[in-house]
């Protein structure tokens, strides 16, 4: 299909597109967010599915409509982004910077565990408010739309394909059924490639503003696997862009886009300093060594037909590989029209560097070895579970290429007749539908053991065969309504009906397949206020420990310390310490209290609690938390004044209190001790002595000792141990990143250097970049 390489765009943008991209994702939401009122408060909130201190229990995959996670795959939308997000919006609410999480574990970092996205303003901020995650991700879609509209108006395609795919975009599979972490990067991907067109552009001084404000955001938003492997999509774009350059202009070019790189890093250089003063005293659990594992067979079919094998971990236990791996999923008229632009003209090289980035991800995907070990050549992508996390990146590229296709489609002059039309598109739809069933079938045979597997199993009002029938009928119906549309046949031979046609088939899959889900939100399951009021006034500063009554890092969410958590990295310190305790088979990553299983089914810390409850109160433990009537087999053959002492117990939960738990602030003979906080405490002494604080001791703290600034040492290889004087002494810690001077210097840095960005210069009209590219290519072939 050739076709004239470039059409001038008006510098407007229309009102009722702009309408479409703020309007659809509240819309498709609407019920949830109205839903208090009108529709029995159904959610999709984690606090209520994950059964965080509730007064009741139910199947997590229980109480929609269809029986399944409502828009989320992984429970990190809960214990990471929502429970530490909303403790990242608390401070700021207060003034306080995020650097130092009390709550979780015996205290860790904050900012510099990363996911968080402690500087991910002003988003972060909506974690604070009832229903936050949901308000982040209809943001992130606004944001995403509206990042993708630019810059395919940038390329100059046609309006029509313009406004499609940035809906597509702002609906793909990975904002459907990963909204947690890794959906947090992709909105500003858009925003990276209209910055290297701005930048490619320019004339002047500046023109890399808003691809700093792109890769900045991208570092910010929390998840640095899915920012790096999406950001490799802006890599291979500007590095195109970089060789289309006329050999004058490359150098500039080329200094723009490192003056907006380097901007960007200055931006988000607190975010990064407080991640590199972690990383020195971190373990990184599994992502210390290369991660090349392939994506599980059944994954396959699930990304062209998602709902193929049932809803989120619809089956067995056997099941659910398949469904963890999922990052996405991309359908089928996507990658159907992705394949369709490889016969435009228009744009060929990037059209053909998109498409060997899909082929590569995909051998990688597969573990493949050649592609798997040259592309764990490149610095970090092996550290990755590529798998899983590429899912964005591929996607996006997917996109962009049926962006490229639809523009070749609505860009026939309107003079063709519908001969003309299917002489020209007839190949390119016959091609890309061969090679899109031969694709569909090959993940159809490796999805043939789950297949069979699922044939006997039942779980809600939909039949496995449904599940696999409405996938397919679905998947294959809409790539023939467009397959019509391009072709022009029956009565959708004029170009308005085509274009309708298509319209139709692509965004009717995009929203069907992305409302699903919500199918599965249900009404919230009541607070355990009573158990919640009963820990906070039993507790002080000390900590609790549970088994599955408060999921792990919720204890920040209600500023309750825990000793649960969940995350990568963690302190190592507290990692081998846990390793002492509990044994070489804890789970580092999610320190629950029930995983992994002990023989017999028994919960993993139950029999440290009922036989050694000495372990827990080392670590200031004075409370543990349990399913009521949780039996503690082996507590009786303790001494009764070391017996856990049953404090609390309702229909769902039992709190038990520990004897001798070790106190959050602990001074030396003849010394007093009075706690205001957790920073700030006052002790009176006969003699110089010493004060204990059961915080994790790192890098970056500091105590205030009569206004005297001291440097805390290690006690018992944890925690922090500072030297008293007699008389009264003032006591207030504080933690910073040891570093963070530089991170501040390089925000302010990064702050001048993006106003230049901004300013001076001016704009190559389209016309003229698409006369001189293609003078470049010309004198090159």
């Amino acid at each position: 299909m050739d076709i004239a390489f470039s059409r001038p765009a008006s510098r407007r943008w229309p009102l009722w597109h702009v309408a479409l991209l703020v309007l659809l994702p509240v819309l498709v939401h609407l019920p949830e967010l109205i839903g208090p009122a009108l529709f029995g408060q159904m959610t999709s909130d984690p606090l209520s599915v994950l059964s965080v201190a509730t007064t009741t229990r139910r199947d997590w995959l229980e109480g929609g409509l269809l029986p399944g996670l409502p828009g989320w795959i992984d429970g990190c939308a809960g214990v990471i982004v929502q429970a530490l997000g909303h403790l990242v919006a608390s401070d700021w609410r207060q003034g306080i910077l995020p650097w130092w999480n009390p709550y979780s574990g015996v205290g860790m970092p904050l900012a510099g565990e990363y996911q968080p996205a402690a500087f991910f303003l002003p988003f972060v901020l909506l974690l604070g408010f009832p229903g936050g995650l949901l308000l982040m991700k209809i943001a992130l879609q606004i944001v995403a739309g509206w990042a993708m509209y630019a810059f395919l108006r940038a390329l100059h395609l046609d309006k029509r394909a313009v406004l499609l795919c940035a809906l597509l975009y702002a609906f793909n599979g990975t904002y459907a059924w990963a909204a947690d972490g890794p959906s947090q990067p992709l909105a500003f991907l858009p925003l990276v490639l209209f910055g290297i067109e701005r930048a490619r552009t320019h004339v002047g001084v500046g023109g890399w503003g808003w691809l700093a404000v792109g890769l900045g955001y991208m570092l910010l938003s929390g998840f640095p696997e899915t920012a790096f492997l999406v950001g490799t999509v802006g890599l291979c774009w500007a590095v195109l862009r970089f060789v289309q350059q006329p050999a004058a202009t490359r150098l500039p070019y080329a200094s723009r886009i490192m003056a907006g790189g380097g901007a960007a890093l200055l931006l988000a250089a607190p975010q990064l300093v407080a991640f590199a003063d972690f990383l020195r005293e971190a373990w990184v659990g599994p992502h210390a060594g290369v991660l090349d594992a392939a994506l599980p067979h059944a994954s396959w079919a699930m990304a062209l037909f998602p709902y193929i094998n049932g809803l989120f971990f619809y089956g067995g236990a056997e099941q659910s590989a398949a469904w963890w791996a999922m990052g996405g999923y991309t359908g089928l008229v996507v990658p159907w029209l992705a394949l369709i632009a490889l016969f435009g003209k228009r744009e060929r090289p990037a059209r053909l560097m998109l498409a060997g980035y899909v082929l590569v991800c995909i051998g990688k995907q597969a573990n493949l070895p050649i592609i798997t070990g040259l592309v764990d050549l490149l610095p970090g992508v092996g550290l990755t579970i590529f798998y899983r996390l590429c899912f964005p990146a591929e996607q996006a590229a997917l996109i962009l290429l049926a962006a490229f296709g639809l523009d070749d489609l609505f860009s026939l002059p309107a003079s063709f007749t519908s001969t003309q039309i299917r002489a020209v598109i007839k190949k390119p739809v016959a091609w890309a539908s061969v090679v899109l069933g031969a694709a569909a079938f090959g993940a159809w045979r490796l999805n043939g053991p789950t297949r069979d597997a699922l044939r006997g199993y039942s779980h809600g009002p939909v039949p496995t065969w449904g599940y696999e029938a409405g996938s397919v009928l679905l998947g294959c119906g809409v790539v023939a309504l467009c397959a019509a549309g391009f072709l022009g046949w029956g009565r959708w031979q004029s170009a308005r009906a085509r274009v309708a046609l298509v319209s139709a088939g692509v965004l009717g899959e995009a929203f069907l397949l992305f409302c699903i889900p919500l199918l599965c939100v249900r009404a919230p399951l009541p607070r355990n206020t009573p158990l919640l009021n009963t820990v906070q006034r039993e507790l002080g500063l000390q900590r609790f420990v549970t088994m599955g009554v408060i999921a792990p890092n919720y204890g920040a969410y209600f500023r309750l310390p825990s000793l649960n958590h969940n995350g990568v990295p963690m302190p190592s310190a507290w990692i081998e310490r846990m390793k002492h305790d509990f044994g070489p088979d804890v789970d580092g990553v999610t320190f629950d209290g029930i995983t992994p299983n002990r023989p017999g089914g028994q919960f993993f810390l139950a029999e440290t609690l009922a036989k050694r409850p000495e372990i827990f109160e080392k670590l200031g433990v004075s409370l543990a938390l349990v399913p009521h009537g949780f039996p503690l087999p082996g507590s009786e053959a303790l001494a009764p004044e070391n017996r856990l002492k049953l404090i609390y117990a309702d229909p769902t939960a039992d709190v038990y209190r520990l004897p001798n738990a070790a106190p959050y602030f602990e001074a030396g003979p003849g010394c007093s001790v009075q706690a205001h906080t957790q920073t700030e405490v006052q002790t009176q002494c006969a003699a110089p002595s010493f004060l204990i604080r059961r915080e994790l001791m790192m890098a970056g703290w500091t105590a205030s000792v009569n206004g005297q600034s001291v440097v805390p040492l290690f006690e018992d290889g944890l925690f922090e141990r500072i030297a008293l004087p007699a008389g009264q002494a003032d006591i207030r810690f504080s933690f910073t990143p040891p570093h963070m001077a530089w991170g501040w210097a390089g925000f302010l840095a990064g702050l001048a250097l993006l106003g230049l960005g901004f300013v001076g210069g001016r704009q190559m009209r389209g016309d003229v970049v698409a006369l001189r590219d293609a003078s470049v290519l010309a004198r090159r072939a």
